[in-house]
């Protein structure tokens, strides 16, 4: 803790939607991608509409069908691998990253 405290330049904050910012930002920030990041299987039981599906293990790899230059959000089925996929984009010079508090669950909940 005392390295972050000494150094604060090497933090950042991350962005979390609860599912009703996510329903309004839809509306409201032109060019959003919602990035699916969910296994295949659990795709097939149901997604948000109009997302793009990149599972989890394969981002690294597939990065580059996704435009940094374009505010994204990453959900997943519970919350974790999400902020995991927003991690990593915000480590590849994406700008404008957000993850989903509660993943597709509460998106359903909603």
């Amino acid at each position: 803790m005392s390295a972050f405290a000494e150094h604060p330049e090497a933090t950042g904050t991350a962005s979390r939607l609860t599912a009703r910012q996510l329903a309004d930002a839809r509306d409201a920030v032109p060019g959003l991608v919602l990035l699916d990041v969910r296994d295949p299987g659990e795709r097939e039981m149901g997604y948000i509409e109009d997302s793009v599906h990149i599972p989890l293990g394969q981002l690294r790899d597939r990065i580059g069908e996704l435009d940094p230059a374009r505010p994204v959000v990453a959900y997943c089925a519970g919350g974790y691998r999400s902020s995991i996929a927003a991690s990593l984009l915000r480590a590849s010079a994406f700008a404008d990253v957000s993850d989903l508090i509660g993943g597709y669950q509460a998106w359903l909940a909603a």
